[in-house]
């Protein structure tokens, strides 16, 4: 018979008098696999310091909503070395400008 790969599957109890008996193992569906894996798997825990889970988001001004749109249509997918230069230009964070773009983007 051919080998086929299984999930691994955790290792039942035996007793004697019913292991002939048993009903065969089945492989779980992906969304009960996913629930497990899930069940297993650690909390995330927060990359945010407490300063800034109490920070509420800052909008871009106007004068900086203009150097993005502007920056925008010369190039949707600027690389990192622009977006810093960017962030200096109008007083960002690298990131803020990075989501900035990813949003216009999608839009």
């Amino acid at each position: 018979m051919a080998d086929v790969m299984q999930a691994p599957q955790l290792p039942q109890p035996q007793h004697d008098d019913q292991s002939s008996m048993a009903p065969p193992q089945t492989t779980p569906t992906s969304a009960s696999a996913a629930a497990a894996a899930a069940a297993r798997r650690p909390p995330r825990k927060s990359t945010l310091t407490q300063q800034q889970k109490n920070q509420k988001r800052q909008r871009a001004t106007q004068d900086q909503l203009i150097t993005l749109e502007v920056e925008f249509n010369k190039n949707p997918t600027p690389t990192a070395l622009v977006r810093e230069r960017i962030a200096q230009d109008i007083s960002m964070t690298e990131r803020s400008v990075q989501i900035w773009f990813q949003n216009r983007c999608v839009h």
